[in-house]
């Protein structure tokens, strides 16, 4: 009797784990927060995103950055892939950050494994029509201080003055031929 009870008390307690398991159904992230449902924000509608992002927030100096040159010069600049909405306006986030390589651990065949640790010395915020751009440290994030707006540096390579006088060669050679067609 003793067997029986066991045996029946060891099914019920798998199948109590196995049914309470199948009730989490392998919970997604909550998206919900104290003030509500968060929304992931796109960077579509941005006119300065990613590289460019990167190349105005790096024209500023170290100061301006509120940065030490040495923090600076050893700074990588990466920008995050979703927006950011703060006082009814939209922003791009690009944070910069100290990355420092570890080859402390090893994988099982012995060979060291580098894993990074992230430092991050900053956050600037580019409003999606480029028309502020507001910066955070690292001590305070919750103080926005609002950097002086530049001409965006861009990717995009400018044409040269030779590219420039030849299409305009050619645009005049095309027009001198329609005309003698005429």
């Amino acid at each position: 009797m003793k067997k029986v009870l066991i045996a029946l008390i060891c099914i019920s307690l798998v199948f109590t784990a196995f049914a309470a398991c199948s009730k989490d159904g392998g919970k997604k992230e909550d998206t919900t927060t104290k003030s509500g449902t968060t929304q992931e924000i796109t960077t579509d509608d941005a006119k300065i995103t990613e590289a460019d992002a990167i190349n105005l927030i790096e024209s500023y100096s170290a100061k301006e950055l509120g940065l030490s040159e040495d923090e600076k010069k050893d700074c990588s600049f990466l920008v995050k892939k979703t927006g950011v909405e703060y006082k009814k306006n939209y922003y791009v986030d690009v944070i910069a950050t100290i990355k420092t390589p570890h080859e402390d651990s090893t994988d099982k065949d012995g060979k060291k494994i580098t894993t990074y640790t992230f430092d991050n010395k900053g956050e600037y915020y580019i409003r999606y029509d480029g028309k502020q751009i507001l910066a955070t440290n690292s001590e305070n994030k919750k103080e926005f201080r609002e950097l002086k707006v530049k001409a965006v540096p861009t990717t995009k390579a400018p044409a040269t003055h030779k590219e420039e006088t030849k299409k305009a060669i050619t645009k005049k050679a095309q027009t001198k031929s329609t005309t003698k067609k005429k």
